[in-house]
């Protein structure tokens, strides 16, 4: 049988595992006290004996078995001005550092505390060993002799069982393992990774924790205090234990005295030195809501699949490794920079709160807000702020918060219409209230907010104006259908409903998809996808991920830049003109139903911002309510939301140019046009059915009154006929009948003509009036005795019951 390279160099590798086993047993004999191994071996042959040691001691391992695992290390999310948001881990805060970073200091009081001939021996130190032993032997608490190498191996390879086997198998490894490894190496490795306590893994972080220090600046006192605590974290705490710990630290200072590791000088001081802890380290972050949501899109979002194909997996991968978990190693250690300005966040949390404040009483329900914002060219979030302290609510309303957004959103209704051949200079009947047939015989009520409205209104008035009647006829018009695709395209990620009322608001949308969304109005539908993490960097400083910006074009540019000039009318002389910031900007304001919710999303060049107002836990009408300072009847989008965004507003674009918006692109000017339609057929439909018919067709209704053998309230005429093509918003006159005749020209006439001509008139018409007869003076004396004046006047329509003046001149 051929026997392989590979067989050769296992079996040599364990021929050497063997050498130090037998060499570590023949010691063993003579200097410690293994009696179970003693009575082990006595119990059986020699040769046996040697085979079932080398069984059960020799690890049967690749080459690669002695590998130091790697460690878990904190991650930490940064604000895009390099501000520390919050510091990741498991349980395990760990900082590993090079050896050549560790202060010498440091690494002396390490060696003086636990292992000072560390550089000598050759992973077990006989002398110890012995030394221990004897000191065992009289006393009733067991000294151990173990070095520092022995301690790695115990952590890192061969656990922690009680037995003599695992000893044998411990002192084995330490010996191979540094056969394998330089000093420095192990001596790295241990210092990263040894516990200190609180949390603290390795010498870094255990001086940031108990001093706030940076390695390089410990003295000797800090140094020889943090030595002290691998031995027993628990009892040696310099917090809850502090006069033990100083004892022992004492100590430290004259081993490293008597190692030649300090001088007399540096020992008298270090002695005379307090030991002065620093508090527990307890980050308080700036920014709670924004880096629960980085957690969140860490763990769930498939961007970052990168981390690992599991949630456990990511989790590990962001956080490290549990403190308690014995088979997991690495993990974290990452740089996550995140695309929000501190600044701006911190201001618009302050706003918020100057606005609604959080009630002193918990049990009192009040109102709150949230602010998000977005960079228009990159989708870059720079603002997330949510109302209401982390402490008190984890749910962020900016980005989890989905509500009814009201009549903001009816541009994307707009956008849809004019996609689908529609016209800003189109006419649609106001009239409130109005009642749509939506299908499957349903009626839909819609009234205008405050109640009123009448006639036709162009689109673009009834945009800035916020007609809900008019909009909902759009809706009914161009299918809802096509509003929610609108809406998907230019950014809203949220589930909506496709029913007519969509265009009224009662799909449900976060403030930060709104946000994103309005951007296209700054960009004529060049659109960023919104976004938080910048770039994640690994433990080594490669990078990881890299945020890259993708604009798509949602929207025909035309059609964007022809929406965007009724919503740069809403803070001028629309619904918002508290928002007015008096520089290029846009927006629309939102009023759900019953007042639950109020909005106003603004847009400028550079940003758009969607302002939140509701109750946080309930849909509550804002109704009756004190904000700031102001009592509300009914809140509205631009009475409470609307001055919120423009104070936001201000502090952004305070050092930024008042910047135009991009110019209008070739073909706006066929959704600026004033479109034709046909004349409907309304001959023979009751005024009321045919005034309908009109505005259905875009037109006005003129209507006049004719007498007629047809059936009162009928039309029996109308000017333009049937089919004609004329501008929408024109008239169609259309005569309805009425009872009655036109009544003669009378005037000129004398009286006694005017009482012949008038009974003649009654008798044909078969009517009876009454004739109201009055005078005025008069110096013209062919005027005397004439009749000068009637009313109604001549071809006005009377009928039984009516009442005509007659005016004579009298002489005066």
């Amino acid at each position: 049988m051929t026997t392989s390279l590979h067989q050769l160099e296992r079996r040599e590798r364990r021929g050497k595992w063997f050498v130090a086993t037998a060499i570590l047993l023949s010691i063993s004999v003579l200097t410690a006290s293994w009696v179970g191994l003693f009575s082990f071996m006595a119990a059986t042959t020699a040769h046996g004996v040697m085979v079932d040691v080398e069984a059960a001691v020799i690890p049967d391992v690749d080459g690669d078995a002695l590998n130091f695992p790697d460690l878990s290390r904190v991650s930490r999310i940064y604000a895009s001005n390099g501000t520390l948001l919050a510091e990741l881990h498991d349980g395990i805060v760990s900082e590993p550092a090079r050896f050549e970073d560790i202060p010498g200091v440091m690494i002396n009081a390490i060696l003086a505390a636990e292992d000072s001939d560390f550089f000598v021996h050759a992973g077990v130190d006989w002398s110890a060993i012995a030394s221990a032993f004897i000191d065992n032997l009289g006393s009733d608490t067991q000294r151990g002799g173990s070095t520092i190498t022995q301690q790695v191996v115990k952590k890192t390879f061969v656990g922690d069982e009680i037995s003599y086997e695992r000893k044998l198998r411990e002192a084995v490894t330490a010996i191979e393992l540094e056969r394998r490894y330089s000093k420095e190496q192990i001596l790295e490795f241990y210092l990263n990774s040894v516990y200190f306590g609180s949390s603290a893994y390795g010498v870094r972080a255990a001086g940031r924790e108990f001093f706030d220090k940076e390695l390089d600046e410990l003295t000797v006192a800090e140094a020889a205090t943090l030595a002290v605590l691998p031995r027993n974290p628990s009892i040696y705490s310099p917090r809850s234990n502090p006069k033990t710990t100083l004892d022992r630290r004492n100590s430290v200072i004259g081993e490293m005295l008597d190692a030649d590791f300090i001088t007399q000088a540096q020992y008298d001081a270090a002695i005379a030195e307090n030991m002065s802890i620093a508090p527990p380290k307890t980050f308080t972050s700036p920014a709670d809501h924004v880096v629960a949501e980085v957690k969140r899109r860490l763990l769930e979002d498939p961007e970052f699949a990168f981390l690992g194909d599991t949630r456990d997996e990511r989790k590990q991968a962001i956080f490290g490794c549990p403190a308690d978990a014995v088979d997991c190693h690495g993990g974290g250690g990452l740089n996550i920079w995140l695309t929000i300005d501190l600044d701006l966040q911190n201001a618009a949390n302050e706003i918020l709160h100057n606005w609604l404040p959080t009630p002193a009483d918990p049990e009192e329900e009040a109102p709150t807000g949230a602010i998000a914002t977005v960079d228009s060219k990159t989708g870059a979030i720079l603002v997330m702020a949510s109302g209401l302290p982390f402490g008190e609510q984890q749910f962020d309303l900016a980005t989890q918060g989905k509500r009814n957004p009201g009549s903001s959103f009816k541009p994307f209704t707009l956008v849809a219409a004019l996609e689908q051949g529609k016209s800003l200079n189109s006419f649609w009947d106001s009239t409130s209230p109005k009642e749509f047939e939506i299908g499957g015989g349903q009626i839909w009520k819609v009234s205008n907010a405050g109640g009123g409205g009448s006639g036709l209104m162009r689109l673009f008035d009834a945009t800035y104006n916020s007609v809900n009647v008019v909009y909902a006829g759009v809706s009914v018009e161009i299918g809802p259908e096509n509003i929610v695709d609108v809406a998907h395209r230019m950014g809203i990620e949220s589930p909506l409903p496709a029913v007519p009322a969509i265009t009224l608001g009662v799909g449900e949308v976060s403030p930060l998809e709104m946000a994103s969304a309005y951007t296209n109005f700054s960009t004529n539908g060049s659109w960023a996808e919104s976004y938080l993490i910048e770039s994640i960097s690994d433990p080594n400083g490669g990078i990881s991920y890299q945020h890259e910006v993708s604009r798509i074009q949602t929207v025909d540019s035309a059609v964007i830049a022809a929406a965007r000039q009724p919503l740069e009318i809403v803070p001028v002389s629309g619904t918002a003109p508290r928002a007015n910031i008096g520089r290029p900007q846009g927006g629309k304001t939102g009023t759900h139903q019953n007042y639950t919710e109020a909005w106003f999303v603004g847009f400028v060049p550079q940003a758009a911002t969607a302002v939140w107002v509701g109750f946080p836990d309930s849909q509550k009408p804002l109704t009756n309510v004190r904000i700031h300072g102001e009592t509300y009847s009914r809140v509205f989008g631009g009475s409470v939301p609307a001055p919120i965004w423009k104070e936001f507003m201000q502090i952004y674009l305070a050092d930024k140019p008042a910047d135009d918006f991009p110019p209008d692109p070739e073909g706006i000017s066929a959704y600026l046009r004033t479109p034709s339609t046909d004349v409907p057929d309304v001959l023979g439909l009751n005024e009321a059915d045919a005034t309908e018919e009109i505005r259905a067709a875009h037109l006005n209704a003129s209507v006049v009154e004719v007498p007629s053998s047809e059936p009162v309230g009928t039309v029996v005429a109308q000017s333009p006929e049937a089919g004609a093509v004329i501008s929408e918003g024109s008239s169609v006159t259309i005569s309805v009948s009425v009872e009655g005749e036109p009544i003669p020209q009378f005037e000129g006439r004398t009286r006694k003509d005017f009482e012949k001509a008038f009974n003649d008139f009654q008798s044909q018409a078969g009517i009876s009036l009454s004739v109201d007869f009055q005078t005025v003076e008069t110096t013209n004396p062919n005027k005397v005795g004439i009749l000068l004046r009637q009313r109604p006047s001549a071809g006005s329509i009377v009928g039984t019951g009516d009442t005509i003046i007659i005016i004579f001149g009298v002489q005066k």
